[in-house]
């Protein structure tokens, strides 16, 4: 067995993660029909088929499932090789296109980029806000290079590491000030008007569980997949919402609201940090996740000091 092509293992790939070879002519820049050769003659080389071809797609067998493991390792050893050549050519340059959720978008992000458009002009920059489940499908597809979002199942073709963990809070309107100055204990709250994200935002299962499992009231839900929208209608007074501590960090000493974090027991969200799984990552890629994580984690450990929940 010789002469196997970086090209038919970036093919091969392709075609495990989506399912699909159309699919996957689609996401490699390339046609069908060339795909599909380019997996024959992988399958020739290597004397085994990897694929069961059906007419919803194609399954890949038992020999396709271990060249794969193999396939995305070599793969990304040749993408470190070409950024550790990179990397001694000079100051870093090129683009980066991150996945980032509406929880940092409103108080993570805008530091993040003051902070590596200092350290690296030279970077394109391209952010894309959106909730878990299409994130995550994106970096799976290698539309972006990483994102961060709450944990939850991932697809095929997707890694993932940790980057800290935050804590929920209720936040509801204070504008009866006089008679608001305790925290609210979810857990035995009154009936509430709750406005929260839809099913596609990983936070929204564990959030589901507290109310159903935890909550002695019943509590009204709205599903509304917008922030400002969220923010509009707590500031209307009738209306709460549970929103992670990063998104609400610069409302800590807002007098219009009453943020009270989720305990007996703790309500908390893991942020995870999701790459292509085939792909090495960049160094300008790694620069601005380092960057983006190191703001993430400063302000996850504010609200844990300001809120020392055990």
């Amino acid at each position: 067995m010789k002469n196997i092509k970086t090209q038919q293992l970036r093919y091969f790939v392709a075609v495990y993660d989506v399912g699909s070879i159309t699919a996957a002519a689609h996401r490699v820049n390339a046609t069908q029909s060339g795909v599909s050769m380019q997996i024959r003659e992988f399958e020739d080389r290597l004397g085994v088929s990897l694929f069961d071809r059906t007419s919803a797609g194609v399954v890949p067998t038992k020999a396709g499932e271990m060249v794969y493991r193999r396939a995305t390792r070599v793969l990304r050893e040749i993408d470190e090789l070409e950024n550790d050549v990179l990397s001694h050519q000079g100051q870093l340059g090129g683009r980066v296109r991150a996945g980032i959720m509406p929880t940092f978008s409103r108080s993570i992000l805008a530091p993040t980029l003051i902070d590596f458009a200092e350290k690296h002009p030279l970077v394109d920059v391209q952010i894309s806000e959106g909730y878990s489940e299409t994130l995550t499908h994106r970096v799976a597809r290698e539309e972006l290079d990483f994102a961060v979002v709450p944990s939850g199942s991932l697809p095929v073709g997707v890694r993932s590491s940790h980057v800290d963990t935050d804590l929920e809070f209720l936040v509801e309107s204070n504008s009866d000030s006089a008679s608001n100055q305790s925290l609210t204990c979810l857990a035995t709250a009154p009936p509430l008007n709750l406005v929260l994200p839809g099913a596609a935002n990983a936070r929204r299962n564990g959030i589901d569980q507290y109310l159903d499992n935890i909550c002695q009231s019943k509590h009204s839900v709205f599903e509304i997949d917008s922030m400002m929208t969220t923010f509009d209608l707590l500031d209307k007074g009738n209306y709460a919402s549970i929103l992670p501590g990063c998104l609400c960090i610069s409302k800590f000493d807002d007098a219009g609201l009453k943020l009270s974090p989720i305990v007996q027991p703790v309500l908390k969200v893991d942020y995870l940090l999701i790459e292509p799984s085939a792909r090495a990552t960049s160094a300008v890629v790694t620069a601005f996740e380092e960057t983006l994580c190191s703001v993430i984690r400063r302000s996850c450990e504010e609200i844990r000091a300001r809120f020392p929940i055990t």
